[in-house]
């Protein structure tokens, strides 16, 4: 551009300076070819030829003018075109850039993620990182005594002084205790369960040759609950670092199964003589102190060596497995009172009527097996479900189902 003005502004300087001088001067001419009458050919001819030169002169300038002028235009187009492009370029180059910063600062290397991902270690490592892990009072030992500062610790943020804390009563649990027994002899009820389990599990168990099959005569579930009072914390005796609630318990109630069955002589061949037998035992009352805390059953002193029971008839259990994680414990103390009612009837046309014998020995096989399972020493553990929330164990009440519809 610059080039460009340094060779045309000479012309146009040159143009601007011999316009007026042209324009004054044929102004002029006209002027004197009118006022007087030119005698001279000669002159006349010189100054036709000097107007032809200057009009041939403005002609030139005017042509130079307009190249001028079209040569400015074209080169503020190429300028435009320049400015557009590097516009583009300049734009492209930021989108770039940013596009290299968000892929290496902030995204991840998918192949350092799938190896880390890949290696145990890495992954322990990482998981060591991200769980916070608070500091414990005093040096953090593991045993008896990290387990004691831990119970001191949980009793001094709950506010609970187990020395001082006053026995707690629990309506608030005998009454969800006493709707989930309701429900339960409701379904027992109304599906007969309870008597289709029993049957099935009297026609499946093992009987001596001198015992005929036993069939169910009455089942009575009772009308009444269990009242639970005086809840206090203690710490546990036997394990360091545990607590357990102990409550007190008291059920008066009738609890009934009748039985028949047939006592039958095999000697000296077989079903020499057949002896009817009708039992009907009932539970009347029963107080006691129930012992409840939650354990880890992974730990040593809850493993399978010292759950299992010593006599020959803890041997034979229920065919069920050890849980494992967390689990309920509960156990009742020896100082327990369980009433029973038994009735019995023997023979066929000469019966014999409540035979304190029977009913003493029933009494003692009740109670032996009561013993062996739920009073301390002994314990149950009871297996607890997972406590996290998932989508399969969400429901809602049908009528609010059925009003959104």
């Amino acid at each position: 551009m610059q080039v460009l003005n340094f060779y045309v502004n000479p012309y146009l300087n040159l143009s601007f300076d011999l316009l007026p001088v042209a324009n004054h001067f044929c102004r002029y001419s006209r002027h004197w070819k009118m006022s007087r009458d030119i005698t001279r050919p000669d002159e006349l001819a010189s100054l036709i030829q000097l107007q032809d030169r200057l009009q041939t002169q403005q002609d030139e300038l005017f042509r130079k003018q307009q190249e001028l002028q079209f040569r400015e235009t074209y080169a503020g187009t190429g300028s435009t075109k320049s400015f557009t492009q590097g516009l583009i370029i300049g734009q492209l180059s930021v989108i770039i850039l940013l596009g290299i910063f968000i892929k290496f600062f902030v995204f991840a290397d998918s192949s350092t993620t799938s190896s880390t991902s890949g290696n145990g270690i890495s992954s322990k490592t990482d998981v060591s990182n991200i769980l916070v892990k608070r500091k414990k009072n005093g040096d953090g030992d593991a045993g008896s005594e990290g387990r004691s500062d831990e119970v001191d610790t949980i009793l001094e943020k709950t506010y609970y002084d187990v020395d001082n804390h006053a026995p707690e009563s629990l309506d608030w649990f005998n009454v969800l205790i006493a709707q989930t027994i309701s429900s339960f002899r409701y379904e027992a009820l109304q599906s007969d369960n309870i008597y289709h389990s029993l049957k099935e599990f009297l026609s499946k168990s093992e009987l001596p040759d001198y015992l005929g099959d036993i069939q169910l005569t009455e089942i009575d579930i009772g009308d009444d609950f269990p009242i639970f009072s005086n809840c206090r914390i203690r710490p546990s005796k036997d394990s360091h670092g545990r607590l357990e609630a102990k409550i007190d318990v008291d059920l008066s109630d009738t609890l009934t199964m009748g039985i028949q069955t047939k006592l039958i002589l095999n000697q000296p061949r077989p079903l020499t003589a057949v002896l009817p037998i009708s039992l009907s035992v009932s539970i009347v009352r029963f107080s006691g102190c129930l012992t409840v805390s939650l354990i880890n059953t992974n730990e040593e002193e809850f493993s399978e060596p010292r759950v299992a029971m010593d006599s020959p008839q803890s041997t034979r259990d229920d065919n069920s497995e050890e849980p494992n994680g967390t689990a309920l414990l509960f156990s009742f103390s020896p100082d327990y009172r369980l009433e029973f009612n038994v009735k019995s009837l023997i023979g066929s046309r000469a019966k014999l009527q409540d035979v304190p014998k029977i009913s003493s020995l029933i009494e003692h096989r009740l109670r032996s097996w009561f013993v062996e399972r739920c009073i301390e020493p002994r314990f149950q553990v009871v297996k607890l479900p997972s406590l996290w929330p998932r989508k399969k164990n969400t429901r809602q009440p049908v009528s609010t189902t059925e009003s959104d519809h």
